[in-house]
């Protein structure tokens, strides 16, 4: 449901802003699967990342890199779904899957020629 995606998401947001990796465990289920697309123009996982606990490791590493300004909440292809900026420019939509409560597929798209219109 739509509430359910947005309290998921907004306790994904505080955990991820905080580096916490254990809330960020706990939100995602052992079996998630991590996708971005850098469209080969922005630096980007070239592998599927598989597990939860891995998941959540790659996140706190990669909020640490990237330090964003701001997450905002954006409806996208209708559903709600997670806006980084930095330097005053979006860098990637984030969206995710749920399964039974917990995030079970986390898609991050960075190709800058996909972020045009956001």
């Amino acid at each position: 449901s739509k509430a359910e995606r947005e309290r998921v998401l907004t306790a994904f947001r505080a955990a991820y802003e905080a580096g916490d990796l254990a809330g960020l465990v706990r939100l995602l289920h052992p079996d998630a699967v991590y996708v971005t697309d850098g469209g080969g123009k922005v630096s980007a996982a070239r592998r599927l990342i598989y597990g939860g606990e891995r998941v959540a490791e790659v996140m706190v590493r990669t909020g640490r890199q990237w330090r964003p300004e701001r997450i905002d909440f954006a409806e996208v292809g209708g559903e709600l779904a997670l806006v980084f900026q930095r330097e005053g420019r979006v860098y990637s939509v984030d969206t995710v899957q749920l399964t039974g409560g917990l995030i079970s597929a986390y898609r991050r798209v960075m190709n800058p020629d996909k972020l045009v219109r956001v």
